[in-house]
């Protein structure tokens, strides 16, 4: 690129117009760059050598409205803005070490590589969940849709039931009213507990499943959905929270949603060979443990029902109703696999259910309102 001076800290390409077969791509010697604003252009992918200024620590892509695609990027960048991106759909994250990030708008969003991906629900995964628990759809899997709500875009959106990978959680939603029959512990409302069994020496404890039947609340207009799963070992002090950034809501609002999530036990290994304790969630589970699962959607959202069930690894447990459902959800779990969670204060998302408002803010009493 050699329009552009080697010592240039600062590239300034607002609004011209830029296309595919516009825009530079040969970023390479601009190894000076700090800042670089492509706001308002007509390109759909950013050229792959952006990924290759080192000392690029601020990037506006804000108003592309053509943006499909954005590659990994350097880890300097502490600043990432690429708002209302209408069909912006993959950003590989795994370059992000934390700093100021903004897509609000960016409707069809689909994958932060590194964080987490929605995919399309396979109807042998549905089947496999249905079939042996003697759930049933009122419609024609195909037909289902749900309101897809993004608390890290700012958007709903309706459309086709969709799978959400985080880190090593698999969550699928379906708008059901009953939790698989098979599960070992079920109760009534937003809380359950369980002891660990006495375990066989060659078994143990990989991960569990965990469901809930959520509902809007009848007498509100307006529910503030804020999902919280938190499961406590109470034996050895510890507890795991996880803050789903992507949430499902039936489009027939009177409706119920269940929730099954699988979370599995893992060993996260860094890029410098070091075990990543930092989600603490890794064969912390032994037999006489006491757990407690508590379940929190937010205010006007009422839980119906949960359970627990525990995943074993053990050669005579094959062949299971839980182990046969976690085969049909490994691939799709393991095949994206996203090394960290995006840790934020808690978000309040305010649905109102005749005109699908959607409200983003840290209070539910506190709201700016923002449109579907």
């Amino acid at each position: 690129m050699n329009i552009f001076p080697a010592s240039l800290q600062e590239l300034d390409l607002r609004h011209c117009n830029l296309s595919d077969s516009m825009i530079p791509h040969d970023f390479r010697g601009l190894i000076l760059l700090q800042t670089l604003k492509l706001c308002g252009n007509n390109f759909t992918s950013l050229p792959a050598s952006i990924g290759n200024l080192p000392k690029l620590t601020e990037l506006w892509l804000n108003n592309c409205k053509r943006l499909e695609y954005i590659p990994e990027l350097q880890s300097s960048l502490e600043t990432f803005h690429a708002s209302d991106c209408p069909k912006l759909e993959f950003i590989n994250m795994k370059f992000w070490r934390g700093g100021e990030l903004s897509l609000h708008g960016c409707r069809n969003l689909k994958c932060l590589q590194g964080f987490f991906n929605l995919e399309p629900l396979g109807v042998d995964v549905v089947e496999k969940i249905l079939g042996t628990c003697g759930l049933v759809t009122e419609k024609p899997f195909p037909a289902v849709e749900v309101h897809i709500i993004n608390n890290l875009t700012r958007t709903a959106i309706i459309s086709p039931l969709q799978a959400l990978c985080e880190k090593s959680i698999y969550s699928i939603f379906l708008p059901v009213k009953d939790i698989p029959t098979w599960f070992s512990h079920q109760n009534e409302g937003d809380t359950i507990s369980l002891q660990v069994p006495a375990l066989d020496r060659d078994c143990k404890v990989t991960g569990f499943l965990i469901s809930v039947v959520y509902a809007w609340e009848d007498s509100l207009e307006s529910c503030y959905l804020s999902p919280n799963i938190t499961v406590v070992n109470r034996t050895r002090n510890f507890d795991w929270m996880y803050d789903p950034r992507v949430t499902f809501f039936p489009c027939e609002v009177e409706q119920d949603m269940m929730w099954l999530s699988c979370w599995l036990f893992e060993n996260e290994i860094n890029e410098k060979g070091v075990v990543d304790m930092s989600w603490r969630f890794q064969d912390e589970v032994e037999e006489g443990d006491q757990l407690d699962v508590l379940i929190d959607m937010g205010f006007g959202i009422v839980v119906k029902r949960c359970g627990i069930h525990l995943l074993y690894h053990h050669n005579d447990l094959q062949g299971s109703q839980s182990n046969d459902i976690l085969a049909a959800i490994s691939h799709a779990c393991f095949s994206r696999h996203h090394g960290r969670f995006m840790m934020s204060s808690r978000l309040w998302l305010t649905f109102n259910r005749n005109c699908h408002e959607v409200t983003l803010t840290r209070r539910w009493y506190d709201a700016q309102s923002f449109k579907r």
